[in-house]
């Protein structure tokens, strides 16, 4: 059952599995489930386009699908513009395009280039979390996902209904925990509907429009850490920001430290927010948050930092603002005083 969805009138094509030809345009996991759920489905007729950026630990999820295509005897072509893929997709002539796991879009000469239509996946419970960063926002505001294969055409996340499985995220979840969890439902998802395709063709089920939400870009700079805010937010974000994706960080005096992984912390004992008030060697350090104590279970500093107890984790505006200024008189001084003796050697020729 599709929730928040308005039917309309179904657009079967009718479609041969043996002779179908079949394009994928990814570079992620999702996309790996994608061709291996065609193979396992008998669309052995397909074609790799997998996006190769030139800093893969940048992009979260990415995946080598080179190694992937070969062991499953499918052609394989990378790209890093999805518009260098245009002039050999339009070769190929598919039949249909699957867009899984880009997150460029793809210009309208590309789309219309499939003779039956165009496919697209995003994991939330489609109309609702249009956008970006559906793992980080799913934890963020703890809502449940779903893999969701929709009719790609020209705006975002807004074609008909293909197939939608549904998965929840609970208060545990990172964003590794919440990607596995899409995979299996994005893998689950295709085993209901390409037995199907030969069949009944490509079957859409309109989104209700008025149930849109959208879900805003993130960027590494939007896991900072801020120490005032409540416990549970504070874990929120770091359990977003988990691996695959960069992690939240905070610093300590020019060092950053990135968090990967806490847990709520019961001591009696309350702190100085943003202060380390406990630490167990290898095991972790609890710090003080807006109105209670986490663990840090997971952290990697710059020039090998450790923590220490008494240590105040980030930066705060006013004593931050009072150094600068300190420092800033400090060599006005400084350079007045090299004038006046620059003055007096000149003279003194």
């Amino acid at each position: 059952m599709l929730p928040n969805i308005r039917c309309c009138p179904f657009r079967r094509r009718e479609v041969q599995k043996s002779t179908m030809k079949i394009a994928v345009i990814g570079g992620v996991n999702s996309t790996r489930v994608l061709i291996h759920s065609l193979a396992k489905h008998g669309y052995t007729n397909c074609r790799v386009w997998g996006y190769v950026p030139s800093d893969s630990s940048s992009v979260s999820g990415w995946c080598d699908l080179r190694a992937a295509s070969a062991a499953l005897n499918m052609s394989f072509q990378p790209f890093r513009k999805v518009a260098e893929c245009e002039n050999k997709l339009r070769a190929f002539a598919p039949d249909i395009l699957f867009v899984v796991g880009l997150s460029q879009i793809v210009p309208t000469s590309m789309l219309g280039i499939s003779r039956i239509g165009n496919i697209g996946f995003h994991p939330t419970a489609l109309p609702r979390g249009r956008g970006r960063a559906a793992i980080a926002w799913m934890i963020l505001h703890r809502t449940d996902g779903a893999a969701s294969f929709f009719e790609l055409r020209g705006g975002v996340d807004d074609g008909p209904i293909i197939v939608q499985e549904t998965f929840r995220v609970n208060d545990t979840d990172d964003a590794a925990t919440v990607e596995a969890k899409i995979l299996e439902a994005e893998a689950r998802a295709l085993d209901k509907w390409l037995p199907t395709l030969r069949e009944n063709g490509i079957v859409g089920i309109e989104q209700d429009h008025k149930q849109a939400t959208w879900l805003g870009r993130r960027t590494q700079d939007d896991g900072w850490l801020n120490w005032s805010q409540p416990r549970e937010e504070i874990l929120a974000l770091i359990r977003a920001s988990a691996p695959p994706h960069p992690g939240a960080f905070t610093y300590y005096n020019d060092t950053r430290i990135e968090i990967t992984a806490a847990r709520v912390c019961d001591r009696p004992e309350t702190g100085v927010t943003g202060r380390i008030v406990a630490v167990y060697n290898d095991r972790g350090f609890d710090v003080q948050c807006g109105d209670a104590l986490i663990t840090i279970k997971r952290w990697q500093g710059s020039h090998s930092w450790q923590p220490r107890v008494g240590m105040k984790l980030g930066y705060y505006v006013e004593v931050e603002v009072f150094k600068l200024l300190s420092l800033v008189k400090n060599l006005e001084q400084r350079i007045e005083t090299l004038e006046h003796d620059i003055e007096r050697l000149q003279q003194g020729t």
